[in-house]
């Protein structure tokens, strides 16, 4: 499986979003859990018998996601397109499966995980702990296990799994395009989520151990290592809604080339400060959906995320 699981992508937005939309994300992730015996076999998806608790669990999700994006907390924030994104595609998934068309709505349930990426890489965050409800169904590819764990926020042990992924390959059952990913994963979550360069270039270091990567790759996080080294002493600078001028020149002044349209998508330093300019971006408008300073933030977002389009799930100008 290329991707999975996009109709989880709502569950890590209860710790980011608020206590107001927790219990929404409880449910949902109770239908999570019910549902991937059937999504990691797509046999099991097909097979009649499992049709009325595969119907059932959608139609909730569905109705869960319309429920959550009416809430005022995601209406206003940085989860509001993704939020609308995953609900027409939840829709959609489900009147697919109604039709009879299974083999379909598989394929649209496994092929929008970067959506929920989307959401989870946002804002800072904690790992969750859901190891007794997920023993009982681990996949044995460790680049799939480790989708599925980061997606219900299991960071810890996703980053673990992406970690034996590139370590592991040629001779585990991980796909080149998959190590590649399992690299970016590590980006997002120690740039945006752990806010640690420190650790990110820790990570990269013990990925460059396997040497067979494909030497594209290998050159790539070599690069990679030299600016996260480069950049592990950096802080995240924090405003409050009194100082949008100093806020306004902090993000401009960062990315003074791109808003004169100089693009360097070769160099990986950028690519870290991408990262940590959008962080900032979408902690202010988290901290402050009313700002009326949104409409440039979303610009200066998709300014930061245009680079990550397709490179491993969708960014912001994608949704």
């Amino acid at each position: 499986m290329k991707r999975l699981w996009m109709i989880v992508a709502l569950v890590g937005l209860g710790s980011s979003a608020g206590a107001d939309v927790k219990p929404f994300m409880d449910q949902m992730l109770n239908e999570i859990f019910l549902l991937k015996p059937y999504i990691v076999s797509e046999s099991a998806f097909k097979d009649p018998k499992n049709s009325e608790k595969i119907n059932a669990s959608l139609k909730k999700m569905e109705e869960l996601s319309r429920q959550i994006n009416h809430e005022s907390r995601i209406k206003k924030t940085g989860f509001q397109i993704s939020g609308q994104v995953l609900s027409q595609q939840l829709k959609e998934t489900e009147l697919v499966f109604q039709t009879g068309n299974k083999s379909y709505s598989l394929w649209m349930l496994k092929s929008t995980l970067g959506v929920c990426m989307s959401c989870h890489t946002q804002l800072p965050a904690v790992s969750t702990k859901f190891t007794t409800l997920n023993s009982g169904h681990i996949l044995v590819n460790p680049f799939e296990e480790a989708e599925f764990l980061f997606v219900i926020r299991n960071f810890d042990e996703a980053m673990k799994l992406y970690a034996q992924a590139i370590k592991g390959y040629p001779k585990n059952m991980v796909t080149s395009d998959s190590v590649e990913k399992s690299v970016y994963r590590q980006l997002f979550y120690y740039a945006r989520v752990q806010r640690d360069f420190k650790s990110l270039a820790s990570a990269l270091k013990e990925s460059l151990s396997n040497k067979e990567l494909p030497k594209g790759l290998a050159k790539k996080i070599s690069g990679l290592l030299a600016a996260a080294d480069a950049m592990k002493a950096e802080t995240y600078p924090s405003f409050s809604n009194s100082q949008e001028t100093e806020f306004r020149k902090y993000i401009e002044t960062s990315l003074k080339d791109e808003l004169l349209g100089d693009f360097k998508f070769d160099s990986p330093k950028k690519e870290l400060m991408y990262l940590k300019v959008s962080s900032v971006l979408f902690e202010y408008l988290n901290l402050y959906p009313e700002t009326p300073l949104k409409p440039d933030i979303l610009y200066w977002l998709s300014l930061c995320e245009s680079h990550y389009s397709h490179r491993t799930f969708y960014s912001l100008p994608e949704l």
